[in-house]
């Protein structure tokens, strides 16, 4: 009887993980630039045990613009000047890329007609190169942002 009850419970939980953890079912796809003054920023989240049952708020200059869980990606379109992403609570981009930016260290500049990766995976979160980027994201659904495009 505790056999049964243990084997019951652990299908259980692996139904409601399962359920926690999954993102949209559609595919990873290179999006295309609607115009010419505006960037495009993948930000993906890598597949981690680090808060694998929670979704984690993409920020964007301070607003909430999508929330992602492990194996999600979405894509926010900027225009060109200084923008902050932020993945979950304590998660910023630090400068990686382009010209820093005095009065505020978190920030990047986008540049028109370009486009940045940026992943998380556990706790860490960096601007990825382009071709590592587009080998991760190939196994990545999409989760749409709450962008107003």
């Amino acid at each position: 009887m505790k056999k049964s009850c243990f084997l019951l419970s652990l299908v259980v939980s692996l139904i409601i993980f399962q359920g926690c953890s999954t993102t949209s079912k559609i595919a990873f796809f290179e999006e295309k630039f609607n115009s010419d003054q505006e960037a495009l920023v993948y930000v993906y989240r890598l597949k981690s045990m680090v808060g694998a049952l929670v979704a984690w708020n993409v920020n964007l200059d301070n607003m909430v613009v999508a929330s992602l869980r492990p194996g999600g990606y979405t894509v926010l379109r900027v225009s060109p000047g200084p923008h902050v992403v932020k993945i979950g609570e304590s998660h910023t981009v630090v400068e990686a890329l382009g010209e820093v930016i005095a009065h505020n260290p978190e920030a990047f500049m986008a540049k028109a007609h370009e486009t940045y990766f940026v992943r998380s995976g556990g706790f860490g979160v960096e601007f990825a190169a382009k071709e590592k980027a587009m080998a991760e994201l190939k196994a990545m659904k999409y989760e749409a942002s709450q962008q107003a495009h």
